[in-house]
């Protein structure tokens, strides 16, 4: 009797094992195997329009300002917010955030909250977080493609929701390439990892049209109403959650309250009077976006920056964290009538990269760029990173967002760019990009020679880095449509 209970459970083991085997057959066929032998759409050949605007624009470059400007439009919030992020990593400047959503909505502001489903970070104790935000009348949580919607369906993994955006009341905006977290705002000291990073913040003057936050509304409001944004707040909560969600919200409004003591008392405090002294004027723009739908997506993004590129007939400025153009990407780079008298293309050093899978990508195709007629630097300091994403043209245009240069910013993940026509910002942003981020950067030649900038020693990766890197570039080159 004993052994035949002991056959049985081997018999439900093994074949629990081999029900798992498959499913993971399955979702890695699902997921890799799938988009990695597919075919992405071609580059999409649209007129590029840019609307004239009465907006103005103020150039977001240091963590501490970037997070004041949010703080500020939030607090300000009269009628509705709106906001997008990939992930929210733990931190004071998390909790804050979530302090002055909370208490923008107990005002009365209609809020809607869109974060990625897989990488939102709001985990373990945040999870409270999420529970104060379900109870809220006022609020309205979404995930975009939940943990659940991947297991179900695998190539679901690959439809991540990457734009960063934050909209109040249709007057202020906010858009880059910064997440929620005390990584992107404060560095606390020389050894603590950092990651530099840009945003926009456009303001609409009183009486004038809205027309590049109105276009970020509505693909906001389609992003917010899409099949793949699933609510949170469509049940009700056990009691222990509705006691936890209680006290979370307690804590939040409690900590909201007391920042504000801690600012009445600071000699200096941004405001919004700040941010319109500092902003400067917008001839035109748009709002470019790819579109919205699994699998792989209309890369509208890349073929716009493509054309901003072919029209540029002086200066071409790229900055991206890393560079990983696959395959088609590369020919449609080498199709594209790109003819300037200055290109510069800045990534990050091996020593710098925070993306160990990402880096390997980038040393692959280095040899791209340094053969091409751009001049190429990797970012060298340690301990630090780069995470802007921006492309300047002719010293002229400047498009600023959430797109890297790479196979899944092109395809896979919803992404968004605000392209600006404002000579006086692009002067801020290539001005920034020389003294703070080129002068502490190598540049590669094409005789294999390495140029260090004024203001950089050449410090090499540590020992891991020098091993795992290029260890991974041969799975970096087969997935490199993935990363």
């Amino acid at each position: 009797m004993k052994k035949g209970k002991t056959e049985q459970l081997k018999r439900a083991i093994k074949l629990a094992g081999g029900l798992i085997g498959l499913y993971v057959l399955y979702f890695i066929a699902g997921a890799v195997v799938f988009p990695i032998l597919s075919t992405p759409p071609d580059v999409v050949e649209r007129e590029l329009e840019f609307y004239e605007t009465d907006e103005q624009v103020a150039l977001l470059e240091y963590g501490l300002e970037a997070f004041g400007a949010r703080m500020d439009i939030i607090d300000q919030a009269e009628e509705t917010i709106e906001v997008s992020y990939f992930y929210m990593e733990d931190g004071q400047s998390v909790q804050l955030f979530y302090a002055y959503i909370m208490a923008a909505a107990d005002r009365g502001v209609e809020v809607r909250y869109l974060l990625d489903g897989l990488f939102h970070g709001v985990r373990g104790e945040d999870r409270d977080v999420l529970r104060a935000f379900n109870d809220h009348p006022n609020i309205e949580l979404k995930l975009h493609e939940p943990v659940a919607s991947v297991f179900i369906a695998p190539w679901r993994l690959n439809n991540r929701l990457h734009d960063k955006m934050l909209v109040v009341d249709g007057e202020h905006a906010i858009i880059g390439g910064r997440n929620v977290g005390d990584l992107y705002y404060e560095r606390t000291g020389e050894d603590v990892g950092y990651s530099y990073d840009r945003d926009v913040l456009l303001i609409k003057p009183e009486e004038a049209d809205g027309v590049l936050i109105e276009q970020m509304r509505s693909y906001y409001t389609d992003l917010f109403e899409s099949d793949y944004a699933y609510s949170q707040n469509n049940r009700t909560l056990f009691g222990w959650e509705q006691n936890r969600a209680e006290e979370q919200y307690s804590e939040l409004i409690e900590k909201y309250e007391e920042h504000q003591r801690e600012l009445e008392e600071r000699e200096y405090t941004s405001n919004l009077e700040n941010w319109e002294e500092r902003s400067v004027e917008i001839n035109g723009g748009f709002l470019t976006h790819n579109s919205i739908e699994r699998n792989f997506k209309q890369p509208y993004i890349w073929s716009d920056l493509l054309t901003l590129a072919s029209q540029a007939e002086d200066t071409l400025f790229i900055q991206s964290p890393w560079v990983i153009p696959d395959r088609h990407m590369r020919r449609h780079l080498s199709e594209a009538d790109i003819s300037v008298n200055e290109g510069t293309i800045l990534t990050n050093g091996i020593s710098t990269n925070s993306n160990t899978a990402a880096q390997a990508g980038t040393e692959n195709r280095r040899q791209f760029f340094v053969d091409s007629f751009m001049d190429y630097y990797e970012y060298q300091p340690k301990e630090s990173s780069l995470h802007m994403k921006t492309m300047v043209v002719d010293e002229q245009i400047s498009a600023v967002g959430a797109f890297n240069f790479d196979a899944r910013s092109t395809w896979l993940s919803t992404e968004s760019m605000i392209v600006l026509d404002s000579e006086e910002l692009a002067r801020q942003i290539l001005d920034e990009a020389e003294e703070s981020y080129l002068k502490k950067s190598v540049r590669f030649d094409a005789d294999g020679s390495k140029v260090p900038g004024e203001k950089t020693d050449v410090k090499d990766a540590v020992w891991w880095q020098r091993i795992l890197i290029p260890a991974l570039r041969p799975l970096a080159w087969i997935v490199e449509s993935l990363l």
